[in-house]
């Protein structure tokens, strides 16, 4: 049968309303992130933004691709604080992303902080993202530990949020001479994929260079310039899913400090060390020196983001100090969650 062109335009207001009823922001707030809707990058970042829950298919950030850089921290517009940042990754290559702001450049660092939340009873941390993406490059980042007691967490990953890929380093508090590596494929949570690495010091101590090499084949994890450890793909093969369990995804570079002992999980809690001391003026704290990133695909360009929207502020923010648990939301007065386009 031929195609009516009358039936063609009633169906394509049916898909148009269809779109709009799944929807849930509106056009002055267009992106979607964990049950919120606002317009700048806390809600618009690509990664952070759920387009299918957002305004239309252009609301959420698209990403920013990949641009060969080093980072020395030598400037404060090195880090912003993502809901003041204005889209631009070249001008901010690195992004805070958590509310408070746990993270700043100082004395030609970065340096991530973990403070003690009284209302949660733990630890409140910070989360860093590079504000380019990356898929597949080499990444070396100059790193002093926050493992100076049980609990405290450090980690120096590559992960893309929505696909559950990643590929990272991580350091637990009751084991400051070791680094471990690990990496995810598609969020499947794979445990055994962990291997340690026992460091001659501290890591706490001193700085030391980490490194991982992305390839469409292979992931080569570095310290100081020797390879610890090495995945290659076609060992990642699942013959009973037909699926190479290797990370393929766009992501983010990303840095964190977070409270493993005072999780409320047993199985992180042991990992990580536990309980987490703290007592007054107690704060722990991660160092970055240095961060080189070389592209191996997915250029970036220089030119910012559009918002989608209006620029007004966000009325509520979510919070979590990158601890990978449930985002707690502000109160700030008048703060609604959104209500779906109808």
């Amino acid at each position: 049968m031929k195609f009516s062109p009358v039936f063609a335009s009633a169906a394509a207001l049916v898909a148009a309303s269809l779109a709009s009823a799944q929807s849930t922001c509106n056009e002055w707030s267009p992106c979607f992130r964990e049950g919120y809707c606002d317009s700048d990058a806390m809600f618009c970042l690509w990664g952070l933004c759920d387009p299918a829950k957002s305004f239309n298919s252009t609301s959420c950030w698209q990403p920013e691709g990949c641009v060969s850089q080093t980072t020395t921290f030598d400037s404060s517009s090195d880090l912003v604080f993502i809901r003041s940042y204005p889209g631009n990754p070249n001008a901010n290559p690195f992004l805070s992303i958590f509310e408070p702001d746990n993270a700043s450049v100082a004395n030609g660092a970065l340096q991530l902080q973990m403070n003690y939340a009284a209302a949660q009873n733990k630890g409140f941390g910070a989360t860093v993202d590079a504000a380019h993406t990356i898929q597949y490059g080499k990444v070396t980042a100059r790193v002093k530990t926050a493992s100076v007691a049980p609990g405290v967490v450090s980690s120096f990953i590559i992960r893309n949020d929505q696909t559950g890929d990643e590929i990272d380093f991580e350091w637990v508090g009751k084991a400051p001479n070791e680094v471990q590596t690990n990496f995810y494929f598609n969020d499947i949570l794979d445990y055994t994929q962990m291997v340690p690495y026992n460091l001659p010091s501290d890591t706490s101590k001193d700085f030391h260079d980490y490194t991982i090499d992305w390839t469409p084949d292979a992931i080569n994890w570095l310290v100081d310039g020797t390879v610890i450890r090495t995945v290659r793909k076609q060992d990642t093969f699942d013959a009973a899913s037909n699926t190479y369990k290797f990370p393929t995804s766009e992501a983010r570079v990303a840095f964190s400090i977070w409270d493993g002992g005072n999780s409320g999980a047993q199985g992180t809690q042991e990992w990580a060390g536990y309980p987490t001391p703290w007592g007054n003026g107690v704060q722990y704290q991660m160092f970055v020196d240095t961060v080189d990133i070389q592209c191996n695909g997915n250029a970036g360009t220089t030119a910012p983001p559009t918002d989608g929207g209006s620029s007004e502020v966000p009325t509520e923010v979510p919070t979590d100090g990158g601890s990978g648990e449930p985002p707690v939301y502000s109160t700030n007065p008048g703060g609604q969650k959104c209500i779906p386009r109808y």
